[in-house]
């Protein structure tokens, strides 16, 4: 459920933005309290942690990330690539070609100009954030396997905390200092921005056992005082701001033990981060915008293709999964 809203604020943030919507200030300040990305990236820290323990090997572990990521993505890349050649004419093939090359890998934050035009400007931005997932991958198995294994203590987590965040601010600091913008946008698309996040959620679940009881009775509390930093902007930036991050991510993974009835049987929040912005580009390219209405039918549209995506594409990669897994194992 948690991951499932996550997944909605994104969508409604670049709806409010895109479509230019009003919305009452006290609504837009509760839908951009709760922000998806680093609930996405905290959520994951959890999660891999989990998967790393149940993979008997690394190459184990990578094929399951493999075919968690990319077979969706790669079909969302299509449909997003066809609705452009079917409505934009400002196409420039070359760079088109390496557009499409760099939304299937871990490029996905370039656009080149001659797309500018389509839309608002980014085909699909929102797709940013899986190249830093898939850095997360790549190092957070050796990161648990050959250091936090081996050095199980808690001040090993703190000094990894205290480091990933100090990390974080030098990164923002060095490069806002040079005031060269292509060094912070690069430094932006690594982990290195964003590993306190992930960070988070790996603590949580290497001391589930004295942790999750603590944020499941008082997750309600944890949110509370997020909201407190995010209204005062008592916070330290890095990334994302800290103290904010810190109590929303905590209240939502203690939100989801606290409620498990809330699960949902279809999980649609990957399809739904995948396909939105592709609708949203097509509604803006024809100026439909400035209305609620147009809002609700691209939030029908988008959930419609990421159900389909996720039964389909979503339910065949993880069959692949099992059956690669169970031939190994014979």
């Amino acid at each position: 459920m948690i991951r499932l809203l996550a997944a909605i604020q994104v969508m409604t943030g670049h709806l409010i933005g895109h479509l230019q919507l009003n919305i009452p200030e006290i609504i837009k300040t509760a839908i951009f309290y709760y922000n998806g990305v680093p609930v996405f990236f905290a959520l994951s820290g959890y999660l891999i942690w989990g998967s790393i323990e149940r993979s008997s090997s690394a190459k184990e572990f990578y094929t399951k990330r493999f075919l968690r990521i990319y077979p969706e993505l790669w079909v969302a890349v299509i449909v997003e690539l066809i609705a452009m050649i079917i409505l934009y004419d400002g196409i420039e093939w070359r760079s088109f070609l390496l557009f499409g090359l760099g939304q299937s890998t871990v490029f996905q934050f370039w656009t080149p100009t001659s797309l500018r035009g389509y839309g608002v400007g980014a085909p699909n931005g929102a797709l940013w954030t899986t190249g830093i997932i898939v850095q997360f991958y790549v190092v957070s198995y050796p990161f648990k396997k050959y250091l936090m294994q081996k050095n199980r203590k808690l001040g090993m987590w703190i000094i990894g905390f205290a480091a990933s965040i100090m990390i974080s601010w030098l990164g923002d600091y060095v490069t806002g200092f040079t005031g060269i913008n292509i060094l912070g946008k690069l430094f932006g698309q690594t982990i290195f921005r964003y590993f306190w996040i992930f960070h988070i959620g790996m603590f949580i679940a290497d001391y589930s056992a004295m942790v999750l009881p603590v944020i499941k009775r008082s997750w309600w509390a944890l949110w509370i005082a997020g909201i407190l930093f995010y209204l005062t902007s008592f916070d330290v930036n890095s990334g994302y701001y800290l103290l904010w991050s810190i109590m929303l991510v905590s209240g939502a993974i203690g939100f989801a033990f606290r409620f498990p009835q809330f699960a949902i049987p279809v999980d649609i929040s990957y399809g739904l981060f995948l396909y939105h912005m592709t609708v949203v580009n097509v509604f803006v390219n024809f100026n439909i915008i400035g209305n609620w209405i147009y809002a609700l039918i691209i939030c029908i549209i988008s959930a419609a293709f990421a159900w389909i995506s996720s039964i389909t594409v979503g339910k065949y990669s993880y069959g692949l999964k099992d059956r690669l897994l169970e031939k190994k194992s014979q």
